[in-house]
């Protein structure tokens, strides 16, 4: 107590309990008071009635918080708040703090750290905070001095804490007139914290928070970790007492600042230092927490103090707590390299294929112009103009130029394949057939050239961009012996084949000392991978790490340390190809990019990636030749939610800047089944030959069918002639 004559008023709450009886004690020195008269003025509650365990006083009043014992029940004990004014001195009011978890009284008698009570009270909003931290409850009282006795003090709320047996309230303390601390003595399952500090807003759900104490911003850099036994806030700072007999001071920052841990002092006070703002955080008010992220479309490249992040270019990958602008989604693209078999075509017979090709006219101008009928009606029409001239050099009766006319006509009858009687003008149309012919056999070379579909692409000079040489199927098989014991070789390459696993880290300003890898494996702790590179991109917000795989089953998880954002990943696995007799194994190449529009990654994400063997058999296209087989690995990504979204959604915004570090856990796991694409040639090259043949036989029957049915129209028509002819000349 202070010396009896300050001339301030001072306010002590004594607990005598000596081992025969308890009793509280309110002791007020008032220096107005004649020391002969009554240097000390007591308020004494019923004996054994009453356990004081916590109190705060402000000039006009104090709250009281502790047991009350009733006449009803006195071996157990109820929690009670008492309002009691200091002038003069007397109990005005009371509030039940809890209707239910009664205390032993042999319990409730005792002052130890699990039995321990806090309060805080505000003038200015007069209200009282009460901590119960062994049943990790705090509750908000409101005072009304001019109320009737019975409503004078008031619970307004009761908070239980969303952890069990954690402490929670073991020491509360007004910020300022909207917020409030509220210490949890120790947390359970926490690598960077025993205890920790909630500052809440009165006003909303205690549940969630406005920010933790510590956090990912300001650690504790102390092993071991302390227990945070007090505290107290004035003027926005925030001092705590532990359990390691050390006081840490963590003032309040003007915005743009936060207080955070520089080093490890060895005095007995530590004050926290002043920074500023982070990449990706920015801070608009003083207090002593942490800078926020920036929201979506806007950035803070972290040069200096933040009190409001800058937009970001309208086409820029800017979500949020973004560190600069200059990436876009195209920037880091997804690619595969491997694609859906094609289906076996509709028409998959060469004699079909080679009629619909040959006499189909296409309808674009190079479709057009390299169509077979297109050259064969364009010859037809030489044809018909050269049978008129024919015609009229025979009318003319010119004997210098029927001679020539005689010389053609032999050379017409010379070239005839259509007619056996050798007409001139059966020679004239052959030259139609010959143009089919020759597109004939040009689209039988060409079409051989189609099989197999990988080496098809030099060989298209066909319209029609489906047109295979190839009988597709697949099924999904699983990789079985040879009644020999062995396998397809191709499994073997398959197997060996070693993967390189690459992450581009975007719209971060994480450094290649924050990040490290490690394998998850059962009974092993931590299991070091190292990195085989690491590498800051020109845009200078994207670290590009790779680690080397040690299987294609494995559980690789990345750390990042340190209060760092990534607003997305590239995940890339790179692998080498390699040939061996009839097998080809293909080089792995592949990337596929993840993000979660306007938000950052979660600080604790799992994405699990399937390996599927599918392994391509492509029979010969020579009778007796070995069968080729191609082997990949294709990518399958089971993907679960990548942002923490929901959960603010849910349990409060301060979860974000909890966790000291960032951990992406990437599951990689194989199928025990394989795709099997089977491809097998449409016909072969003797085959091939035979049925192009035929295909020339029939187009000379259908132009002599043609010719014969023109004759046999034209023979039914010259009686007719002849007989206009006669009378005509009669005349």
């Amino acid at each position: 107590m202070p010396a009896p004559y300050s001339n301030e008023k001072y306010c002590d709450v004594q607990y005598p309990y000596p081992d025969e009886y308890v009793y509280s004690l309110v002791v007020i020195f008032d220096p107005d008071y004649s020391y002969s008269n009554e240097f000390f003025t007591f308020v004494q509650v019923t004996e054994r009635s009453f356990f004081p365990h916590a109190l705060d006083v402000t000039d006009i009043w104090a709250i009281v918080a502790g047991f009350y014992v009733s006449q009803y029940s006195t071996n157990m004990a109820q929690y009670k708040a008492l309002l009691i004014t200091l002038h003069p001195l007397e109990i005005i009011g009371a509030v039940d703090l809890t209707d239910y978890y009664p205390q032993n009284l042999a319990v409730a008698i005792t002052y130890n750290r699990p039995n321990d009570m806090s309060i805080a009270v505000n003038t200015v909003r007069q209200m009282a905070i009460v901590g119960v931290p062994i049943h990790d409850r705090v509750l908000l009282l409101s005072v009304n001095m001019n109320a009737t006795i019975e409503n004078r003090l008031n619970l307004r709320r009761a908070i239980i804490a969303s952890q069990l047996n954690i402490g929670y309230g073991r020491s509360v303390a007004w910020i300022n007139d909207r917020t409030v601390a509220i210490s949890a003595l120790d947390v359970p399952d926490r690598s960077w914290s025993r205890s920790e500090v909630y500052v809440c807003d009165v006003d909303t759900d205690f549940n969630k928070p406005l920010f933790v104490f510590p956090n990912h911003q300001q650690t504790l850099r102390m092993v071991p970790l302390p227990l945070f036994l007090h505290i107290i806030s004035w003027s926005g700072n925030l001092l705590l007492s532990t359990d390691q007999l050390r006081v840490f001071l963590v003032p309040s920052r003007q915005a743009g600042f936060y207080s955070a841990w520089y080093e490890n002092d060895k005095s007995l006070i530590f004050i926290f230092s002043k920074f500023p703002c982070f990449a990706g955080t920015f801070k608009n008010e003083s207090s002593f927490g942490p800078c926020t992220t920036c929201p979506p479309q806007t950035k803070n490249p972290g040069n200096q103090p933040c009190v409001s992040c800058t937009p970001c270019l309208p086409d820029s990958f800017c979500p949020m707590a973004s560190v600069d602008d200059s990436v876009t989604l195209y920037s880091y693209p997804s690619y595969s390299q491997t694609f859906a078999y094609p289906d076996t075509p509709d028409m998959n017979n060469y004699d079909d294929l080679l009629i619909q090709n040959i006499f189909y006219i296409g309808k674009s101008t190079r479709c057009l112009i390299t169509t077979p009928m297109f050259w064969t009606l364009l010859v037809i029409g030489l044809c018909f103009i050269v049978w008129l001239i024919m015609i009229l050099i025979k009318k003319c009766r010119c004997e210098k130029v029927n001679h020539h006319r005689n010389t053609a006509k032999q050379f017409f009858k010379g070239t005839d394949i259509i007619t056996e009687d050798e007409q001139w003008i059966g020679g004239l149309l052959s030259f139609a057939t010959i143009v089919l012919f020759c597109f004939a056999l040009w689209f039988a070379t060409k079409y051989i050239k189609l099989y197999p579909i990988e080496t098809s692409s030099d060989a298209r000079d066909s319209c029609d961009d489906t047109l295979y040489n190839a009988l597709f199927d697949n099924a999904l098989q699983l990789p079985l012996s040879n009644p020999d014991g062995t396998r397809w070789p191709i499994f073997d390459m398959l197997d060996e084949q070693p993967f390189t696993m690459t992450l581009d880290l975007v719209n971060t300003r994480a450094y290649c000392s924050n990040i490290s890898f490690q394998q998850n494996r059962p009974g092993v702790n931590y299991l070091r991978l190292p990195m085989t590179a690491c590498i800051l991109q020109s845009d200078n917000i994207t670290q590009s790490v790779s680690v080397a795989l040690l299987a294609h089953r494995i559980n690789v998880q990345l750390n990042i340390t340190g209060p760092y954002f990534v607003g997305g990943f590239r995940l890339c696995l790179h692998g080498p190809g390699l040939i061996k007799d009839f097998n080809r194994l293909h080089a792995l190449d592949m990337c596929q990019f993840f993000s979660t529009p306007n938000q950052t990654l979660a600080r604790v994400a799992i994405l699990p990636v399937m390996f599927i063997k599918v392994v391509n058999q492509t029979k010969p296209l020579h009778i007796g030749d070995l069968s080729q087989y191609d082997g990949r690995w294709a990518t399958t990504f089971a993907e679960n939610a990548l942002s923490d979204e929901m959960i603010y959604e849910q349990d409060g915004t301060y979860i974000r800047y909890m966790v000291p570090r960032t951990i992406l856990t990437i599951t990689f796991s194989e199928q025990p089944f394989f795709l099997q694409n089977n491809q097998k040639p449409v016909v072969r090259i003797a085959e091939l030959a035979f049925h192009t043949l035929l295909f020339c036989t029939l187009v000379i029957e259908l132009f002599a069918l043609t010719f014969l049915v023109l004759k046999l129209i034209s023979l039914g028509f010259r009686p007719q002639l002849d007989i206009e002819k006669k009378s005509y000349f009669n005349l």
